[in-house]
């Protein structure tokens, strides 16, 4: 799964990355993302067939859920059931997106909560990991909000976790954000197959686990053996 990730890129990077148009709102940089948080996301113009940067919420709402500030938001979906879920379908087929990010975290160790540390996963190379996502505008305030896919995790993410992000290279961006693109089975071999790329990672502080806590600190790596009280 993803519960937390860091995403600093500003629009300029994004939309020269992207060729995408870029939005008069901004969001701050964050190096720890948690559900419910905004940040840039990628999707497709149906009119231009261009691209188009967005502030986005990571957490989308069930249909049958209430208005309220603590309603239950799904933040991740299996990429293997996505098309098959009343919740994702249309918005897989329809509506998918692309989030980029510096890296994400995931905790690994037992089921024990002081014996589980979190790792920062990222590309060795510097560049952004450009996760998979379906966006939904909401029926209640017209703002948008994604839900990350996840898929069974790579030879190198075995060792930490048994899911990961689906991530995608810059070649295949065009392809995952097409309109004209409907082909479920065609989308997730190219979501698995992308997600198979080299990545590296290292140990961090356990402090990412409180989503207030912010700064460049939260990536830098720790000594597996140290303790913290």
């Amino acid at each position: 799964m993803c519960g937390r990730f860091a995403s600093t890129a500003s629009l300029p990077e994004l939309g020269t990355l992207f060729s995408a148009s870029t939005p008069t709102r901004t969001v701050e940089p964050s190096y720890n993302v948690a559900p419910s948080g905004e940040v840039y996301a990628i999707a497709a113009q149906r009119e231009s067939k261009g691209h188009f940067v967005q502030v986005m919420r990571w957490g989308l709402r069930p249909n049958w859920s209430q208005p309220a500030p603590k309603a239950q938001i799904i933040i991740n979906a299996r990429l293997e059931t996505v098309d098959e879920k009343p919740m994702f379908a249309e918005a897989f087929i329809h509506r998918r997106c692309i989030i980029p990010a510096d890296g994400f975290y995931e905790w690994k160790g037992s089921g024990e909560k002081n014996e589980r540390r979190p790792m920062y996963i990222y590309r060795p190379d510097g560049g952004l990991l450009l996760m998979a996502g379906a966006w939904e505008r909401s029926r209640i305030d017209d703002t948008l909000s994604f839900v990350i896919l996840t898929t069974k995790a790579n030879s190198f993410m075995s060792n930490i976790h048994h899911r990961m992000p689906v991530t995608l290279s810059e070649a295949a961006c065009d392809e995952w954000l097409s309109h004209e693109n409907f082909d479920a089975q065609r989308l997730k071999e190219l979501g698995v197959s992308e997600s198979d790329s080299a990545l590296g990672a290292h140990y961090v502080d356990p402090k990412v686990g409180n989503p207030r806590q912010q700064g460049v600190g939260l990536i830098a790596p720790v000594p597996a053996g140290t303790l913290w009280e």
